[in-house]
């Protein structure tokens, strides 16, 4: 019966995957009432999705976490107990994701150090011209090996590790003042190591350049920059003594060849790309010290070890704003206590160098200043500048263009669906003191490039027709499976989830985890979110 039941399940999702796959053909049938999976009901554009709640696991009540995804693997850390009153522990918890057949597993890693006696870092940065340069503190000198308990940090995921910062501890709960460092979890060894910043003290300030202590900030990563092989490449000179049988043996004397090679040649010269450090680990927001909030954007580059401070978001400083990172922009939505409900945009880039010997990727930076997005103003939302200008709506425009209530303590996630069109996914929410929402909206992001999303909505523009670039849509969800009755009702209304993409195991897929419901109900259940 349960083989079955599966065999049910994945016949209707192949089945249910041919139109996303066909994004354009979808687009071009103009005879039709809606497209790429949208449906208009009085004149509202709406988007479909499913729950499904992982079963089979013991509940891990706890919020203000993190959830992080890599390999099929959900690694949880950190968070508030059941009573709300002090950090759960510093254990990683790790839920196997069901998959083919399998059931979903759950196990639990204790926090332990690297076997090294120091954290493996990327080689000496460059040298820069500042009055003092120093790799260490005394706060970061005299901190654990492993990240203490704690509550309201945040992390992201760059290959195989997963990168932390900040958080509340302590019997105060107050934020952990930790000298920038950042914590890395490798989940292949793991272990826990950890990257102190290189501090710069420049001639303009007295003070290390680092983010300071913070609590109920966001934070996203980019595997951005990560070439950085500055030697030379130039060919090999032919010479004279070269005959073609060299040529075409290579450098087989050295490493043999496919078919016979020789054992640990092609090992020495391995390197791994994680240890030595690439991508850019982002933090933004939160509440400092003092009880006092911050509006700030840093970013920490791996490779360097170093942070810098990218330009502030608009508006007034926001505690638990939502975060997410599609393509070329930062995008935020949210936050308390302005319960802004604007979608804000920074342009990213990665500084390059060429001098026509070596060439490489510097770091990540940022083109220009945000940009905000918001129902009351004229927009361009591919990547042109927006009008500034606010316009009236008239009754029509407010009805065809729905907006998602203001927010914070929800999630912003990027997926993908067929035709390579890219969503953002924004999930739940606190609106206000007590009052949660549980509604899921997606925001088609523009599209680049020649893909068939891309060209539909050229083609849709062409014949008049309006595409869904630009524009927000609520998703009307139900049960992954018919007969799953405990998915029938969703995950409710919440806020201080964590949550995270399931990449290449699903692109469309989002895990959520825990949360506070009303009556400051602690939960500790587990969700999937899949955008159809």
């Amino acid at each position: 019966m349960d083989s079955f039941k599966l065999l049910k399940r994945r016949t209707t999702d192949l089945i249910s995957s041919i139109p996303q796959s066909l994004p354009s053909i979808q687009s071009l049938h103009l005879g039709g009432t809606h497209h790429h999976g949208y449906s208009h009901h009085h004149g509202t554009q709406t988007a479909k999705g499913t729950w499904e709640k992982i079963s089979g696991l013991p509940p891990l009540l706890r919020s203000s976490h993190s959830v992080n995804i890599v390999a099929g693997n959900v690694f949880i850390f950190g968070g508030e107990s059941a009573d709300g009153r002090e950090p759960v522990d510093n254990d990683m918890h790790v839920v196997t994701l069901p998959s083919s057949g399998a059931p979903a597993d759950y196990y639990t890693i204790k926090a332990t150090p690297e076997a090294r006696e120091t954290s493996p870092v990327a080689p000496p940065p460059p040298e820069i011209k500042v009055e003092t340069i120093e790799t260490t503190t005394d706060i970061a000198s005299s901190l654990p090996p492993v990240p203490s308990p704690r509550v309201g940090h945040a992390t992201a995921s760059i290959g195989h590790r997963i990168f932390l910062f900040g958080g509340r501890g302590g019997p105060d709960l107050k934020p952990l003042d930790e000298g920038g460092r950042v914590w890395v979890f490798d989940t292949r060894s793991r272990h826990w190591s950890y990257l102190d910043p290189v501090l710069l003290l420049t001639p303009n300030t007295t003070n290390p350049y680092v983010p300071a202590p913070r609590s109920d900030h966001s934070a996203i990563a980019t595997d951005k920059p990560r070439n950085f092989d500055l030697a030379p490449h130039h060919p090999k000179p032919i010479t004279r003594a070269d005959t073609w049988k060299q040529w075409a043996l290579g450098d087989s004397d050295e490493v043999g060849t496919p078919q016979n090679p020789i054992v640990g040649s092609i090992a020495a010269r391995a390197v791994d790309p994680d240890l030595a450090g690439f991508g850019t680990f982002l933090i933004h927001g939160g509440r400092l010290s003092a009880n006092s909030l911050a509006a700030d954007l840093w970013a920490f580059d791996i490779h360097s070890r170093t942070w810098q401070r990218l330009p502030d978001a608009p508006g007034a400083p926001l505690v638990a704003p939502a975060l997410s990172l599609s393509r070329s922009r930062l995008y935020r939505f949210g936050g308390s206590p302005t319960e802004s409900s604007c979608l804000d945009y920074l342009e990213l880039g990665v500084d390059q160098f060429n001098d026509g010997f070596s060439a490489g990727e510097v770091s990540l930076v940022a083109r220009g200043e945000w940009k905000s997005l918001s129902k009351t103003k004229k927009q361009d939302v591919g990547y042109k500048e927006p009008d500034p200008a606010e316009a009236p709506l008239t009754e029509v425009e407010k009805e065809d263009d729905p907006w998602p209530a203001p927010r914070h303590a929800g999630r912003l996630e990027a997926v993908t669906v067929g035709g390579g069109r890219e969503y953002l996914v924004l999930l739940l929410g606190e609106a206000e003191e007590g009052r949660y929402q549980e509604d899921v909206w997606a925001f088609e992001v523009p599209a680049q490039g020649m893909s068939a999303a891309k060209v539909a909505n050229s083609v849709m523009s062409a014949v008049g027709r309006r595409t869904g670039e630009g524009k927000w849509k609520r998703v009307e969800a139900g049960p992954y499976d018919d007969e799953d009755d405990e998915s029938a009702d969703g995950p409710g209304a919440r806020a201080w989830f964590a949550s995270a993409t399931m990449g290449d195991l699903e692109e469309s897929g989002i895990v959520i985890w825990g949360g506070v419901q009303e009556g400051g109900k602690r939960k500790g259940d587990g969700w999937i979110f899949r955008l159809s």
